[in-house]
């Protein structure tokens, strides 16, 4: 979580540089609008009061630490430098590349959004085009459907022009086939990585049932 927060600190108050852990935790979740003066002024008051309310400077801080220090495995948050399961492709005939970023695990979440491929800056919708998400080509009958996808900052009730710049991403899952659809290019289709899982050591429930073996493929 202290990355993400920082991160919060660093675009909306670029002048600010924290002092202390519960300044990165309360800037982060709390806006402010004033002057810089001001907002040492009032992160000196709202500390003394929270000093008062728990009863020492090292107990605020420390539970500050603890919070800060906690891991999060939240959806759409935008990659940094190095993180794992990132995935950058090259669009054909474009300056712009598709990139994959890993969300929640437990989910089988991950994000798409297009960068530009000489400096893997994020942007959004640079161009006009279609997704789609596509059935599996080895899925029986009655599998999902094709569907268009619109950003995942659409369905939080955000029209697609108020998105911040370079926000904007797609939600995806696990496996999912994809097409990417360009006015004037081919097609483009690609597969969403599987993440592989620890199988469980845990031994399975028994099943209450009588059990009929029929082959699981045919030729």
């Amino acid at each position: 979580m202290r990355e993400l927060a920082e991160k919060r600190i660093r675009t909306s108050y670029p002048y600010f540089t924290p002092r202390n852990d519960w300044e990165v935790l309360y800037l982060s979740n709390a806006p402010y609008s004033g002057s810089e003066a001001g907002l040492y002024e009032r992160l000196d008051r709202l500390l003394a009061m929270e000093i008062e309310d728990t009863g020492s400077y090292e107990l605020v801080m420390k539970d500050a630490k603890e919070t800060l220090d906690e891991l999060l495995d939240w959806t759409g948050l935008k990659p940094s430098p190095g993180d794992p399961e990132v995935f950058v492709r090259p669009l054909p005939g474009s300056k712009y590349s598709i990139r994959l970023f890993s969300g929640n695990a437990e989910s089988k979440d991950y994000c798409l959004d297009f960068v530009l491929t000489s400096t893997g800056e994020p942007v959004n919708s640079p161009f006009k085009f279609d997704l789609f998400t596509l059935p599996h080509p080895d899925a029986p009958v009655g599998s999902a459907p094709i569907m268009r996808m619109s950003p995942l900052e659409c369905s939080f009730g955000i029209p697609q022009h108020k998105i911040e710049p370079g926000a904007e991403k797609f939600l995806l899952h696990d496996g999912q086939h994809c097409l990417l659809r360009r006015p004037g290019h081919r097609d483009v289709r690609f597969t969403v990585p599987i993440r592989r899982r620890p199988k469980p050591t845990a031994k399975k429930t028994p099943v209450d049932a009588d059990i009929l073996d029929f082959p699981q493929y045919i030729d």
